[in-house]
């Protein structure tokens, strides 16, 4: 079986707590990857990582805020005027991705979105079902965060296993069904000890923690109040590089 590997672009909040950077998560597997939310910090972080962008066949997104989806312009200029990308790109994600991403390109850059159609970029939109990306199967639930932003929890497979990811979310008994028989669920842990609205804190979390069946739990999305603390479930560091199976 090949070698896959998780990197943690960036696991902080909206408000750079701690100096961390916006939710990125790019999965690895021997020449292809699907980067697992798209911050604005993304497009940094990955050059300064030294990571391919060009391996990236998928771009998952599970939500619509800019901490999660805000850095897909940057990442498509530099793609197109940059390192001249000819390969074909999925961008997954809540409905409306499309019309979303449009949108957004042209607030952050006007007169660019030709730029999207000029990649090639193909735009799919999830559901409970799984939904077949390339190598990836992808399947997503509606959780509990700002209903504007379309908030999903996401369940990626391949290999024959699940990644699981909670997205934003304060809690909801969905985080049950995202987490069931993961190899690796990541989970949003915004405070410490203030539950809601739209994000989790650790109290809350660590008493439901049990109800999860996966091997392996982490925490992202760390606020101000999660910085630096002793606790008793494992939290992500920027930097950090997960080998999956």
């Amino acid at each position: 079986m090949r070698r896959s590997k998780l990197t943690v672009l960036g696991c902080g909040d909206a408000f750079a707590s701690g100096g961390r950077f916006c939710t990125s998560f790019l999965l690895e597997s021997e020449g292809t990857s699907l980067l697992m939310d798209c911050g604005v910090s993304a497009l940094i972080r990955l050059r300064q990582l030294q990571l391919d962008i060009n391996d990236l066949s998928v771009i998952a997104i599970s939500h619509f805020h800019g901490d999660h989806f805000g850095g897909l312009p940057f990442l498509f200029l530099a793609m197109k005027f940059d390192l001249q990308r000819e390969a074909p790109l999925q961008v997954v994600g809540p409905p409306g991705i499309r019309d979303k991403v449009y949108q957004l390109q042209e607030a952050m850059y006007p007169d660019t979105s030709f730029v999207i159609d000029e990649l090639d970029v193909e735009f799919v939109e999830f559901g409970a079902e799984w939904t077949k990306i390339g190598p990836f199967d992808i399947q997503a639930f509606p959780v509990s965060h700002a209903p504007s932003s379309n908030p999903h929890g996401m369940r990626l497979r391949w290999q024959e296993k699940i990644l699981a990811f909670s997205g934003d979310t304060e809690w909801d008994d969905r985080l049950v069904d995202i987490a069931k028989d993961a190899e690796l669920m990541i989970c949003e842990c915004n405070w410490y000890d203030k539950p809601g609205p739209g994000h989790l804190d650790y109290l809350t979390l660590s008493q439901k923690a049990h109800l999860f069946e996966t091997k392996r739990l982490v925490l992202t999305h760390l606020g101000r109040e999660m910085q630096h603390r002793e606790i008793g479930l494992e939290q992500l560091e920027d930097g950090q590089v997960i080998d999956l199976w």
